[in-house]
């Protein structure tokens, strides 16, 4: 609309000065075309020097949470880019649909050594991979009057990570696995066991004095205590199965990430650790991730996500172990086995819900 205006006041002020034969207004419509064309081509240096990525190539949000996603933009030009807009195009990909977003920003010059940081905020529905696709970028001139375009290739990934949600599985704590009480296994705290030193870490609240590391704490000048590592942790193995046709769609998956989470996250409350296992469709086997922490299920969650996890049930149940006691399986379809009998068949609606108010014995 603003480059129709200003030719428009071109036209009227030569078509005036025409009429009237008055040169001073001949005069300044020539200035303004003038202007306009140097206007145009600054617009055209100035967006091959632009280039607009995401601000980390792969960024973390959380679901239902409104999140800043901070775009970066390169100026490799000595002169400002007063304005320009860049068009987004974001899906996830078992979903047919696309969320377009269309971002304002400046970019100073490269003499000024500045980070040209925009930001537009995401509200993720569901868990999982959302793929960020740059299409378009415009740039304005110095007076936002004329633009040129350029289309982009540039793509990144949000990766949406589910709440922390707690699950009330009792097993851990008064059932039995290969026939030993959990109770006499994973009863000792950790820092109980002084056979081998596991981490250094500083001192939280609790944590025994006799476990301070003395002469490291005196070279850093704050409290660190030593974690000791425990005999008698029980380790499960989880295998995780998105060979059922409910892995192609986006509802479902995020269900299943939720049941994952919950059950991972609760069941380490337990002092247990576990080794996930997921199919790697790249190496045609079963990927492995041992996950003795809260501190490990982030990492975990984002190798799971973006595994090609596509396969047959033929070809996952062929990998897994002949023998399925001690072991959990969780699928796309929200069925949840451990020792090769079936726990509980989560509904994909009211998953939330479940998890949270019902009690699992393994």
């Amino acid at each position: 609309m603003k480059v129709i205006t200003t030719l428009l006041i071109i036209f009227i002020i030569w078509y005036i000065a025409g009429i009237f034969r008055q040169t001073y207004l001949m005069a300044l419509a020539v200035c303004i075309a003038i202007m306009v064309i140097v206007l145009l081509i600054l617009s055209i240096i100035q967006k091959k020097k632009l280039s607009v990525s995401l601000h980390r190539n792969r960024m973390i949000v959380f679901k239902d949470t409104e999140t800043p996603i901070a775009i970066a933009a390169d100026n490799k030009g000595r002169f400002p880019v007063n304005r320009y807009r860049v068009t987004l195009e974001l899906k996830y990909p078992t979903d047919k649909k696309c969320i377009k977003k269309k971002l304002f920003g400046c970019a100073s010059g490269s003499k000024d050594n500045k980070d040209n940081i925009s930001e537009f905020y995401l509200n993720a529905p569901c868990c999982g991979v959302i793929d960020i696709e740059f299409r378009k970028l415009r740039v304005y001139d110095p007076m936002s009057v004329l633009y040129s375009d350029k289309k982009l290739r540039e793509k990144g990934q949000i990766l949406v990570f589910p709440p922390e949600r707690h699950m009330n599985i009792i097993t851990p704590l008064y059932g039995s696995f290969d026939d030993l009480p959990l109770t006499d296994t994973v009863n000792m705290n950790i820092g109980d066991d002084h056979s081998e030193i596991r981490q250094i870490r500083e001192y939280r609240p609790g944590d025994l004095t006799r476990h301070i590391h003395r002469n490291y704490s005196a070279r850093t000048d704050s409290v660190w205590v030593k974690e000791f590592s425990k005999e008698n942790d029980h380790i499960i193995d989880v295998f995780l199965n998105a060979s059922t046709p409910e892995a192609n769609e986006t509802e479902w998956l995020d269900a299943f990430y939720e049941l994952v989470c919950a059950a991972v996250s609760s069941m380490l409350k337990k002092d247990v650790v576990l080794n996930i296992h997921w199919y790697d469709k790249e190496k045609k086997l079963l990927a492995a991730f041992e996950v003795k922490s809260a501190d490990d299920i982030p990492e975990m969650l984002a190798r799971l996500y973006i595994a090609d996890k596509a396969c047959t049930e033929e070809e996952f149940s062929s990998l897994l172990p002949s023998d399925p006691t001690g072991t959990m399986v969780i699928n796309t379809r929200l069925e949840w086995f451990f020792s090769g009998r079936p726990v509980y068949r989560f509904s994909r609606d009211n998953i939330i819900r479940e998890i949270s108010s019902h009690a699992f014995r393994p």
